[in-house]
């Protein structure tokens, strides 16, 4: 791990900022510190093997959305690649509900790898914590969501298709390049027995975390299953 200059990791630094930033704030309906929700999120990013980059953000994902903390000092703190996944994670609190969830998903087509793997961290530990509190108070957890279950079914599944929408575009335009580039191949042998070597292979696709793509997207089809058709 990345130490700054007080001898902290960054990890510990991060957490001490989210920490004192979303003080006073509370899980929805709960007497739960805010700050453990950011703080499961990068734990979830630490357990699925993600790099310290994407922990720091996952960490500090709301601090821009729902503190006085800006991006700029997000930037100056931590760096230029946390700062755009901060970024890229946050809403625009200034339009409706629907207008600013609309907008997210809609950005999550184009969205980058880490961007789009934090916000897989965050929507899974918000499941996580609607599942684990389900089983004891039941569909009342659903009023402390906005439009309860069916607008909260609506906002998870279209993210979880955004995502997928995301992976499956760059699956075929990777595809399509590594098609375009076969005459280019070598190929050795006659008849039916030929050996094709690609001298143009593409790179590995960016692709979210699949570890956390599918966790969110079981967590999903649990929750949701039924519920609204």
């Amino acid at each position: 791990m990345t130490q700054n200059g007080t001898g902290k990791n960054c990890i510990e630094e991060a957490i001490e900022v989210a920490a004192e930033a979303h003080q006073g704030q509370y899980r929805k309906g709960t007497c739960t510190p805010y700050i453990t929700h950011p703080y499961a999120v990068g734990l979830i990013l630490m357990e699925a093997g993600c790099p310290e980059s994407m922990i720091i953000a996952g960490i500090l994902h709301d601090t821009v959305e729902d503190t006085d903390l800006t991006l700029a000092f997000i930037q100056e703190r931590f760096g230029e690649d946390i700062a755009r996944i901060v970024d890229g994670c946050s809403e625009n609190k200034a339009l409706r509900w629907r207008a600013r969830k609309t907008e997210r998903i809609e950005a999550l087509k184009n969205a980058s790898p880490e961007v789009c793997t934090v916000t897989c961290a965050d929507k899974l530990h918000n499941l996580r914590t609607i599942i684990s509190e389900y089983d004891v108070i039941g569909a009342a957890i659903w009023e402390r969501f906005h439009g309860e279950v069916e607008d909260q079914a609506w906002y998870y599944r279209s993210v979880l298709d955004a995502i997928s929408e995301r992976d499956a575009a760059l699956q075929k335009d990777m595809a399509c390049a590594k098609l375009s580039k076969c005459p280019e191949s070598n190929v050795k042998g006659t008849g039916h027995q030929q050996e094709i070597t690609d001298r143009n292979t593409p790179p590995a696709v960016d692709v979210v975390n699949p570890q956390l793509f599918q966790q969110f997207q079981q967590a999903v089809a649990y929750l949701f299953e039924g519920e609204t058709q």
